[in-house]
């Protein structure tokens, strides 16, 4: 395995990332072996390869592939090859497919679950991030994975969202593994890592670009059933994702939201190419099950949250209570959540508290505190417990 590896490395930094002819070399070439033993006119004859790949591949020089493979090994990473069984079958359709992928944690298998991936601006609205937190919650409780690209706005809010129902969630980085990328995102993508995967297309040290992100987000489209763009401005580079999508012939979602706002212009413009407009969860199901995928025992994501009043008495009073915010509150947050944001004060409170106090499960109330905390609502202290902003 580990001289096939290296030699998968050593390939790809040959023809380079997303070279358009990928695919189309595995359908003229049987294995990667034949590359390596092929001689100057028969790689040039092929038209798969261009000058400098030509010099690469005669040279023969397997130095920085052994290097890289040491890297991973040492940095406990997984290499997922073109050739192995685990490595994602939609992805292949990609004429640029990576010969590799870079993994940490456990690749899901993509073959036995559905998979959605759920894009978005960087600078989301509060209202953009609790939609992808929420649909991803949903989602997440009828066994889809959600993929995302791990940065900040509607990827965070996603794969948090995946997370705090016990979800399995993909984050596809546009840098190697070990490069020092969102670094405040780190414990997210360890928790990410321990029942799902965090993965890449390029060596663990290799910085991020432009271009990388670009490069990244066909991923994201290609190793998933359907695309939901939450909030995307006219040059969002969340519409690449889209993109992608429509060209594999993927379905696609899109939020629909104020025309006249211009955070929205890409997203909302996704209407003319086809894509579909949606509320919450509910809707992509909808989709996966008109489209002859079986969703095993459906959950709903209203059914999972207890609604069932509390006793007034749980809910500890708040001595100076805006009462207008609270109005608005209770529109933009259901029930319990609104119930969880009552029990948070200036004093700080931990979960187990919140849970006694209101009577809602762990893991809702672990939910809630996410969602509160994407919203700007509250935040977290040092001794673990929260308080509102």
């Amino acid at each position: 395995m580990t001289d096939r590896a290296v030699l998968w490395i050593w390939l790809q930094d040959c023809i380079s990332f997303a070279n358009a002819k990928t695919r189309a070399m595995f359908e003229f070439f049987e294995k990667p072996e034949d590359i390596v033993t092929s001689d100057e006119e028969t790689l040039r004859n092929s038209g798969l390869f261009s000058k400098h790949a030509i010099y690469k591949i005669l040279q023969k020089d397997f130095r920085y592939a052994k290097k890289v493979y040491t890297d991973c090994m040492n940095g406990g990473y997984g290499i997922l090859t073109l050739f192995d069984s685990r490595y994602p079958r939609k992805l292949k359709e990609l004429a640029d497919c990576p010969l590799l992928l870079y993994v940490e944690g456990e690749m899901p298998d993509l073959e036995e679950n559905y998979c959605t991936a759920i894009v978005g601006s960087r600078k989301a609205t509060a209202d953009s991030k609790k939609y992808a937190f929420d649909i991803a919650a949903g989602l997440a409780l009828n066994d889809v994975i959600v993929v995302s690209g791990g940065a900040e706005g509607v990827d965070t809010a996603a794969h948090k969202g995946s997370l705090s129902c016990g979800g399995k969630t993909v984050c596809v980085m546009g840098c190697g593994l070990d490069h020092n990328y969102l670094m405040k995102n780190k414990p997210m993508r360890n928790e990410i890592a321990k029942s799902g995967a965090v993965i890449s297309e390029y060596p663990p040290y290799m910085s991020s670009q432009r271009h990388t992100f670009v490069h990244r987000n066909r991923i994201i489209a290609g190793i998933s059933d359907c695309t939901l763009v939450v909030q995307a401005g006219a040059s969002s580079g969340a519409l690449k994702t889209s993109d992608k999508a429509f060209e594999l012939k993927r379905k696609v979602f899109f939020i629909e939201e104020c025309k006249y706002d211009e955070r929205f212009a890409g997203s909302n413009a996704l209407k003319e190419q086809g894509a579909e407009a949606v509320i919450s969860h509910a809707d992509i199901l909808d989709w996966y099950e008109q489209s002859g995928y079986v969703i095993k025992n459906r959950i709903r994501f209203e059914k999972y949250i207890p609604t069932e009043k509390k006793e007034e008495e749980k809910i500890p009073a708040r001595e100076k209570v805006d009462m207008e915010n609270d109005k608005i509150l209770q529109e933009q947050l259901t029930e319990n959540t609104f119930m969880v944001y009552h029990t948070i004060s200036d004093v700080p409170v931990d979960s187990d508290d919140i849970s006694n106090k209101t009577g809602l499960s762990a893991q809702y109330v672990k939910a809630a505190l996410t969602e509160l905390e994407i919203m700007g609502l509250i935040k977290g202290t040092a001794g673990q417990g929260y308080i509102r902003k």
